[in-house]
């Protein structure tokens, strides 16, 4: 099989860890290593059929019992020296369940991401149409314990609400805890971008027909693939998350306003979210994770301009959430956020979610203290830095200098 020049590169293969590997306070590495090997054939088996491959991972599964600090740092113990045997990059360390937090402290939480920079981690605060404000003022604390000692840990951790298991985008992925089985993500924009930019669609309706029919040529000779690579190898094959991942070159903001025909924050943004959204949930394939609209502003150039001119807040994100994607991600924050900000803010996530029973997530990248309070200064190479809009910016959308990225060649993670 080989692939067409417009096939959308696959940001993640995501093999999902079975619950018999995490037994007794730690991690089988042994096994874990295994997995990982499998995981990695599957990826060569795609970037064989001349898909490029950006990441290969694993997923654990979420923790819904009280565990204490040191079962936690033994299961990212062992976590990390599995993927190391199998030569895995990453790995999510799961999704602590709110009664897995009777134990814990935020500071046990940062002292792990912190101490194993592969890993990644959620916590769930809301989940069967409730939400958890002890896990939300929990999640608030460990945003705020993460960035005073390591500004880009944030970026590894969120609070999760309504996202179901299995899904391959990080940090939000944790396994079900079964049989293992693989799902996949897609950094879909540049392809769709394409296709608008070659023939605009006249209305939504078309913005709709064009996002489906994009996805669908990109998933089903995927999906052709890899049933059969997981069938042989005895996993489980999850499904797609299809939301369209920007990248450097590929700006999901671009795509809508090119199909919406409106500047990204103004009048519209919403009815061409919701459009896209249409499209992303009707592909016909196996879905997992998000499915819908992704909107991360730090890692896209058109939405991070939006923000640094002020045309769009951390309101009117949640706010295009609610017919779209993934909630908050990627907000830039400066310093001088009070924590009780940071926790209304992932309360307002978490409501949202729980209202609606949809998939939501909140990334927050809180600047350390002592931060630049005019402009962000994140280092990794997936993030795009801006200048925080002033109180004038945002009333008048006046223009100010260009974002730029953390490093010359920014690619999404």
């Amino acid at each position: 099989m080989t692939r067409t020049t417009t096939a959308s590169p696959v940001r993640a293969v995501t093999l999902c860890l079975p619950d018999e590997l995490f037994r007794d306070g730690g991690a089988d590495a042994d096994g874990i290593g295994r997995y990982g090997a499998q995981a990695l054939a599957i990826g060569d088996e795609i970037t064989g059929a001349g898909y490029e491959v950006q990441t290969v991972r694993l997923s654990s599964p979420a923790l819904g019992r009280p565990l204490g600090y040191d079962e936690l740092r033994a299961r990212a113990a062992g976590l990390v020296e599995g993927c190391r045997r199998a030569g895995v990059g990453s790995a999510s360390l799961g999704a602590l369940r709110p009664s897995a937090l009777v134990e814990l402290e935020p500071s046990h939480v940062a002292d792990v991401l912190v101490a194993y920079p592969s890993l990644f981690l959620a916590a769930v605060v809301a989940d069967g149409g409730e939400v958890d404000h002890a896990a939300v003022a929990f999640s608030g604390a460990v945003v705020r314990e993460l960035a005073s000692r390591d500004a880009e840990a944030n970026f590894r951790f969120a609070a999760v609400a309504h996202l179901g298991a299995n899904a391959p985008l990080f940090p939000g992925s944790y396994s079900d805890g079964g049989a293992a089985g693989v799902s996949v993500g897609l950094q879909s924009a540049g392809p769709l971008l394409a296709r608008a930019r070659e023939a605009a669609p006249r209305d939504l309706t078309g913005a709709t027909e064009l996002t489906r029919n994009g996805l669908r040529e990109q998933l089903a000779p995927l999906e052709d693939l890899l049933r059969p690579a997981c069938e042989r190898r005895g996993l489980l094959f999850h499904g797609f998350d299809p939301s369209p991942a920007c990248a450097p070159d590929a700006s999901i903001g671009e795509f809508l306003e090119t199909v919406g025909g409106v500047r990204f924050g103004s009048p519209g943004t919403m009815a061409a979210c919701a459009a896209v959204t249409a499209g992303i949930r009707s592909v016909g394939r196996p879905l997992v994770g998000y499915t819908g609209l992704m909107l991360p502003v730090l890692e896209d150039r058109v939405l991070a301009l939006a923000w640094q001119q002020g045309r769009i807040d951390s309101d009117s994100v949640l706010a295009y959430s609610s017919v779209c994607g993934a909630g908050m991600d990627t907000v830039p924050l400066p310093a001088s956020t009070r924590e009780s900000e940071v926790v209304a803010m992932i309360a307002d996530m978490a409501a949202l979610s729980a209202r609606w029973s949809k998939p939501l997530s909140a990334r927050l990248m809180l600047a350390p203290p002592g931060a630049d309070p005019h402009r962000t200064e994140f280092r990794a190479e997936q993030i795009i830095n801006i200048d925080y809009p002033t109180p004038a910016a945002a009333a008048t959308h006046q223009p100010a200098a260009s974002p730029t990225s953390a490093n010359s060649t920014p690619s999404p993670a």
